[in-house]
């Protein structure tokens, strides 16, 4: 029976905001007089902790479990820390800050108000990093859905807009105009003789019979209470907002179209305070009107679940779920100093089948015993159920409320008649025999299994102690281009490349799907439910497609919308696992831990089929598919095929590829990162193709191999040609200890596009760094060398500042750059004649970067050979003239021999001249 408890904070009256820390222990009680206390939920005799802050304040949000965010009239932006009392000033604007709210599980804050500006804080930073975009109108207010990332913003004239958080820089992604009311926060109470005329205007008048609920704070106005801010539902597929037609809207995130309206048909219709979808489940959706009016309805029956009429003037809400897991307590802010909790006012369901039909981005599509399925999940609780357990029976009867005016305060939270707390829900498997949640990275999240007796004597069965950073055996796993692993958030990216990137947020019911792009004017980014759990994906400028690695659903899911989509089923054998999946305009290709391989048309009709060693990850350009394969006797080995109307064939067949599995005990090497390694076994972090079709891999050693000549199977190699690690060092000036990572998206010929990633993982997290790029640079310099070059270069310079290059990167000297520069001219040079030979020109400007190369390669060689005629090595220099290939760098070697005085090799290059002019004229 919901119970209505009014307890006092405050002495002294005034607007009162609440909100509660996301562990649901504790309730952040701010009154704008300075002060704000800590009540304690679950134990309501303690003592509040107190803590002075500023006054005048807009809005308060808890960002973690011992802190909180605050904005004020006069533009700042505090964060509180109560555990230590410690503040911190993150901003100060030059006009009030209206609202805040937190994103990116507590890494970032948003502020926004009258500056016209959205701001973003980096809240884990020192020197609270910000990031900030211009808005064409005064913010009113903010909220955040953690499932698809998106921030919903409203402005006074009316108008929502909806940007997308998964880069640093907010992308803004619809605008929703016409639904919200359009007002102007009145400030006028900041006059001083404006709010004494005020106040002597509320001693006289009578806004109630009870001097105990009187609002006296001049603050209180209509146009500073109405709510415009939009509500997320806890799954983020839809979203509620308080409209200017006293109604409530819900909306679906894939068409930004309402779908249900909400309306209390039996009490006068109000603008609204506030609004919020309950956190457990989202069934309910409570909000509280202008009238002190709380409705909580079931919005998907649009049934009144609870309604009341409330004393105290409310300021803002928020829920909270009760320790049984499923009850909710609704608590809410007043303006006099006091909050009011509303005890046991519904309890929260899981999902029904009447809200999957709402949703039109669900797929109709179901599959056996895979519902939610998630195979490379890093701990036991990422691990759903076969199949979705039976829903409780757990809505709650609508009785007469017992409103409790001043209770005490062991009852603020809490009933005296609670019944007892109900049993975990146990999880039923269909299929006991296999066991679905494998201990795949040995991390002892599956209880082992206990030795059973035989005939009286103990029978061991197969459950070895494996350590966490070595398995007795190589677990199959889906890997896909630039996917990383959960880490400790509840979200991660499927797939990364050029175009854009796929990220997964789970719960404990379901994932939901967004697909961003790099390219924001070519592509728009949209949201959908996924109800398969898929755990591989590969994303190409036509369309995304993903697979749920042990039940065999595939999913297309083209960009524009006038393609239809479609699913498909594949067969599986017991202990086959889809690994890694790869699409083109033309073709689908899948592989999996068995070795079989399928080939699909674009629109899911089978091609062909055929069985290899087992296939680990794969990616495909056009028609060319490239595969790495492992099995335990082969080792790590690579295919590389064309297959196409006209083309069957294979360039390379199950060769060895030089790469090694991650290998490494955590104790021992610090840097060996374990939970990659248990995510992704091969430790092949991306592998795609280049623009000019040319098959690369970025392995666990961090370096970009490419490989040359791979259309002759006795001429092929694969050419180391970047090595990350050295890059990031000597950008860093040579640091030893450096916090920056380079996650790989793809080749544009002589430059890498990268992800730089700061911290202490070596994959990205959210949100999402601007794209960089990295050139490559053949792997020939020595460490050593370059320090001790570094080393005289400062004693040279020590008098004019000695550690003025500290942080600086460091300089190759001119001979070692000379070196890796003909190396690399010539690598790329036969790359790109290679591909003109097969494919012609594919840009236009091939031979323009032909000729390019080969004036760097001369130019490289030509500084080398000035280095040996300094030196006065004739040898050596001879030995790099014939390397040049252009008479005119000829010609440059002669005057460069002549002014080293080297009058023999002038006559040996003059010789060589004439012996390639002959030549010349042999072959017209």
């Amino acid at each position: 029976m919901p119970t209505v408890v009014d307890k006092s904070v405050f002495d002294s009256s005034g607007k009162t905001l609440v909100s509660l820390t996301p562990d649901n222990n504790s309730l952040c009680v701010a009154n704008k007089v300075g002060l704000t206390k800590i009540l304690k939920i679950n134990n309501p005799e303690e003592e509040p902790d107190i803590l002075d802050v500023e006054k005048e304040i807009t809005s308060i949000q808890c960002d973690s479990q011992s802190s909180f965010l605050m904005t004020t009239h006069n533009g700042d932006a505090y964060r509180y820390d109560f555990k230590t009392t410690k503040d911190q000033l993150l901003a100060r604007f030059s006009l009030p800050v209206r609202d805040c709210t937190v994103v990116h599980g507590g890494k970032m804050g948003v502020f926004g108000g009258d500056d016209l500006e959205l701001t973003l804080i980096e809240l884990e930073t020192d020197n609270f990093k910000k990031h900030s975009i211009t808005v064409d109108e005064q913010i009113s207010q903010l909220s955040y859905s953690s499932q698809t990332n998106i921030l919903a913003v409203s402005f006074i004239n009316g108008k929502i807009e909806f940007f997308s958080l998964t880069s640093t820089i907010p992308n803004k992604i619809h605008e929703l105009p016409g639904y919200i009311m359009k007002t102007e926060y009145d400030d006028t109470f900041k006059d001083k003789l404006l709010t004494k005329m005020v106040d002597d205007f509320d001693d006289d008048s009578d806004l109630d019979d009870d001097e105990d609920t009187k609002v006296t704070d001049p603050e209180f106005c209509t146009n500073n209470r109405v709510c415009t801010r939009v509500s997320w539902h806890p799954r983020g597929q839809h979203f509620a907002i308080p409209c200017d037609d006293k109604s409530v809207k819900i909306f679906n995130i894939k068409d930004y179209l309402p779908i249900k309206t909400l309306i209390n048909s039996s009490i006068a219709a109000s603008n609204f305070i506030d609004l919020k979808f309950d956190p457990l489940h989202g069934n309910y959706i409570a909000g509280v009107d202008l009238n002190n009016q709380v409705n909580v309805w079931n919005w998907e029956t649009s049934t009144v679940h609870y309604t009341k009429k409330l004393k105290e003037q409310v300021t803002n809400i928020v829920w909270r779920v009760q320790p049984d897991g499923k009850s909710l307590d609704l608590i809410l802010g007043t303006w006099t100093g006091s909050i009011v909790t509303v005890q046991s006012v519904a309890e929260s369901i899981k999902l029904t089948t009447s809200m999957q039909n709402l949703d039109e981005s669900t797929d109709k599509s179901t599959v056996k015993n895979n519902l939610f399925v998630d195979s490379d999940s890093d701990n036991a609780d990422s691990i759903p159920s076969h199949q979705t357990p039976n829903l409780v029976d757990g809505e709650a009867h609508e009785d007469d409320d017992v409103d409790i005016h001043n209770s005490d305060t062991e009852n603020l939270f809490t009933q005296e008649n609670i019944e007892n707390k109900e049993a975990k829900r146990k999880y039923v498997f269909e299929d006991e025999g296999d066991d679905f949640i494998d201990d795949d990275d040995g991390a002892g999240y599956v209880q082992a299994k206990r030795p059973h007796l035989s005939n009286g004597k103990i029978v061991r069965g197969n459950n070895r102690s494996q350590p966490t950073y070595s398995a007795t055996r190589f677990r199959y796993k889906p890997v896909s281009p630039g996917g990383t692993p959960f880490g400790n958030s509840d979200r991660r990216y499927l797939t990364m490349n050029n175009v854009g990137y796929v990220c997964t947020v789970r719960n404990n019911e379901q994932h939901s799907i967004t697909v961003s792009f790099f390219d924001i004017g070519k592509y728009s980014e949209y949201h959908f439910e996924d109800l398969f759990g898929y755990d591989a994906c590969c994303l190409t400028e036509n369309g995304a497609l993903f697979a749920q690695s042990k039940s065999g659903q595939l999913h297309y899911k083209p960009h524009e919308t006038m393609h239809s989509n479609w699913t498909k089923l594949i067969p599986m054998q017991r202990g086959e696992k889809i690994t890694s999946i790869a699409a083109t305009p033309k073709r689908v290709f899948i592989g999996t831990s068995f070795g079989y391989l399928r080939t699909f048309n674009e629109y899911g009709v089978p091609l062909a089929i055929e069985k290899t060693i087992p296939i680990v990850a794969l990616t495909a350009q056009d028609f060319k598919v490239f595969i790495v394969h492992y099995s335990l006797y082969h080792g790590v080995s690579y295919s590389l095929f064309e297959q196409s109307s006209t083309i069957n064939k294979y360039y390379q067949r199950e060769s060895p590829l030089p790469i090694a599995l991650p290998q490494g005990d955590p104790d021992v090497d610090e840097e060996f990162d374990t939970k990659f390694s248990n995510f992704n076994p091969i430790g092949v972090k991306s592998l795609f193709f280049s623009n000019f079709g040319d098959p690369c891999i970025f392995g666990n050693d961090n370096v970009l191999l490419v490989l040359n000549k791979w259309r002759s199977n006795l001429e092929s190699r694969w050419v180391p040609m970047l090595d990350t690690d050295m890059e990031v060092w000597k950008m860093a000036g040579g640091k030893k200890d450096t916090d920056v990572h380079v996650w790989p998206l793809g080749l544009n010929f002589d430059t890498m596009n990268c992800i730089l990633v700061k911290g202490k993982h070596a994959w990205p997290e959210f949100p999402l760094p601007l794209p960089s790029e990295m050139e490559v640079r053949m792997p020939v310099l020595v460490k050593s060398q370059l320090l001790a070059e570094q080393e005289k270069k400062e004693e040279q310079q020590y008098d004019e500042d000695a550690n003025k290059n500290e942080d600086k990167e460091l300089t190759v000297p001119v001979n070692l750059a000379a070196e890796e520069e003909s190396l690399r001219s010539k690598v790329l040079s036969d790359l790109l004649t290679d591909t003109l030979a097969d494919s012609g020109e594919i840009y236009g400007n091939e031979q323009e970067i032909l000729t390019a190369l080969s004036g760097a390669y001369d130019k490289a060689i030509l500084r080398l050979f000035a280095v040996a005629c300094s030196d006065q090595n004739a040898d050596k220099a001879l030995s790099l003239v014939q390397e040049l290939k252009q008479d005119r760098a000829l010609n440059a070697a002669v005057k460069i021999s002549e002014r080293a005085e080297m009058m023999g090799l002038v006559k040996k290059i003059n010789d060589m001249r004439e012996a390639r002019f002959d030549q010349q004229m042999n072959n017209m």
